[in-house]
């Protein structure tokens, strides 16, 4: 006596074909529930491999050109000077103010 050797997928249709109608509907959901799954992990395995894939590129330090934004990034002259203590105390935000204080420095700013 020989052994038949059956693939899987032939296996899977004829169980398949014996199943009455409902349950065929429930191991095709099933079926489409495991291959979305599947797509999922692929998903996440090209992502890693992509990001490890980044982190070897990036940990390869490029080397500095000197000079290459020259011109282009400015300073204002009083950058490093003391912030007035409104700046520290909220007085002029907004968000820290009542609504008498913004309805105030509103009608300022209009009637100078």
């Amino acid at each position: 006596m020989t052994a038949k050797i059956v693939n899987p997928g032939e296996r899977l249709l004829e169980k398949l074909q014996v199943l009455v109608p409902e349950r065929q509907q429930q191991l095709l959901d099933f079926a489409e529930f495991l291959v979305q799954q599947q797509v999922q992990l692929e998903t996440v395995q090209t992502a890693v491999q992509n990001t490890e894939e980044n982190t070897e590129a990036s940990s390869i330090q490029k080397q500095r050109v000197f000079g290459l934004h020259a011109g282009q990034v400015w300073m204002s002259e009083d950058f490093d000077a003391p912030l007035p203590d409104e700046f520290w105390l909220g007085e002029n935000d907004p968000s820290m103010m009542t609504n008498d204080q913004v309805q105030g420095n509103n009608l300022r700013s209009m009637n100078p």
